[in-house]
């Protein structure tokens, strides 16, 4: 089947859609919290109610009757013995079997959808070999629990169509769902994206176009979060599905000149560990000639990830840290990138020498998410308006230190605002791809907030500039 690429489109810029699509079924993540199977609100009370035909928890009597419910209801009900029905608030696998069980309701209530999802990539016949549990668990309860009528190897394909090409999206209220879409599934993957992807509570997702795309060049998203290191991202895509990724970046074995993966060569000064050779095999420095097993790289990054402090810490402390994973790896590693952002998360006092830290570890993240994942992606947005909250809080320190001294702003203060300013209008121009009922407009609004307080803030102390 062929894959989306631009055609004979306009060539799309940075930020321009690409695909809107409402999924055919929407339903809960193989593994969930309790959900409302009418809404998909969060069941939080231990106390909840229950559907009075099929057991299944419900927000409210109301929803025993909603349309997303009603022809699954019956199905649900022959479960008499209740195997599958969720029984307290904690997170449990029961709920896989609800988004195939509306996929398979698709023959009835949708047939040209169905037979969408009856084209679908699914590796069945991969994970009967393997004799993957949730996937036994699923043909076990829909062809010996219900009496619904569906056959072992429709059931198969089902659930694995849904875990090849189901995309997570989140709720009104910010639960996690994941959908099957008829269009986006057809988009190969990357590790280095041209697209990116967003979704509404409804569950329609919006494809845009992450950098300015080339007539005829494919469209590509990301299956996994580019900042994950080369070994877990080959080693999720061959158990999900079932490929070894050879994108721009997993075959270059510098990964775009960012050697994100490689650690520093222990042999030699100069050299990194390189994966010359493919997965299983030795990584090798090109200076010496000095190998280590795949395996030992990856043990000795993830330990060390693991070492991290994730309590608290001191300025002090954190800046030992980061340069302890700068010279044992080096600053744009998958180690450092990790204990920055740890940092970055708990170090949140506004001393100047705290501030000028996370000044400079933002800058950095920011530079290296560029090279990794680069354009109009949420990550980025985000990662602006963190770093512009950084660079008010410097701005108002130091107007704070001048105003014993002077009545007018300093130099050095109407800078901080400004580049405040800059970084907030990137971070807006970014946001406002979010759908219209997107659970994340939450980061467009702050941006818009922090803004206007900025020009307000300069605006009252006589600032020129600062975006006015």
């Amino acid at each position: 089947m062929p894959h989306p690429t631009t055609g004979g489109l306009p060539e799309p810029a940075g930020g321009a859609a690409v695909v809107r699509e409402a999924p055919v079924a929407l339903g809960p993540t193989a593994e969930s919290f309790p959900l409302c199977l009418g809404c998909h609100a969060p069941i939080t009370e231990e106390a909840f109610l229950r559907c009075p035909r099929c057991s299944w928890p419900l927000c409210s009597q109301q929803c025993a009757d909603a349309p997303r419910h009603h022809a699954e209801c019956a199905v649900l009900a022959s479960d008499t013995k209740g195997v599958a029905v969720p029984i307290g608030c904690a997170k449990t696998p029961r709920y896989d079997v609800i988004l195939v069980l509306r996929c398979l309701l698709l023959q009835q209530t949708d047939p040209a959808a169905w037979e969408k999802v009856r084209l679908m990539e699914s590796h069945a016949e991969r994970r009967r070999q393997e004799n993957e549990p949730h996937t036994e668990a699923a043909v076990t309860y829909f062809t010996k629990v219900l009496d619904a009528g569906w056959d072992e190897d429709t059931v198969r394909h089902v659930h694995g169509a849904i875990i090849t090409n189901g995309i997570n999206t989140c709720g009104a209220h910010r639960e996690a769902l994941r959908g099957l879409y008829t269009t986006l599934y057809l988009m190969n993957h990357s590790c280095r994206p041209n697209v990116t992807v967003r979704s509404d509570a409804d569950g329609t997702v919006y494809a845009h176009a992450a950098v300015p795309i080339k007539k005829g060049e494919p469209l590509l998203f990301s299956y996994l979060p580019p900042s994950d290191p080369l070994w877990r991202r080959q080693r999720d895509l061959s158990s999900l599905y079932y490929f070894r990724c050879i994108c721009e970046r997993c075959t270059d074995h510098t990964e775009l000149g960012s050697y994100f993966s490689s650690p520093r060569c222990p042999n030699c000064s100069g050299g990194f560990l390189e994966p010359y050779e493919g997965a299983g095999r030795p990584w090798s420095c090109p200076e010496c000639g000095h190998e280590q097993s795949e395996e030992e790289v990856e043990r000795e990054a993830e330990e060390y990830v693991q070492r991290v402090p994730s309590e608290d810490t001191s300025v002090e402390a954190a800046m030992d840290m980061l340069n302890c994973a700068a010279n044992t790896f080096h600053p744009h590693h998958y180690v450092w990138l990790t204990t920055a952002q740890k940092v970055l998360h708990h170090l949140q006092d506004a001393t100047p020498r705290t501030l000028s830290l996370r000044r400079d570890l933002w800058q950095r993240i920011i530079g290296l998410y560029q090279r990794l994942e680069p354009g109009a992606t949420r990550r980025k947005g985000v990662s602006l308006l963190k770093a512009a909250l950084v660079e008010k809080e410097a701005a108002q320190l130091q107007m704070a230190a001048a105003a014993a001294d002077i009545t007018a702003p300093t130099q050095a203060f109407e800078e901080g605002l400004n580049r405040t300013v800059t970084l907030l209008d990137g971070a807006i121009k970014i946001l406002e791809l979010e759908p219209p009922a997107s659970t994340e407009l939450r980061w467009l609004q702050a941006a818009r907030e922090v803004r206007r307080q900025v020009v307000d803030l300069a605006a009252a102390t006589g600032g020129a500039g600062a975006g006015q």
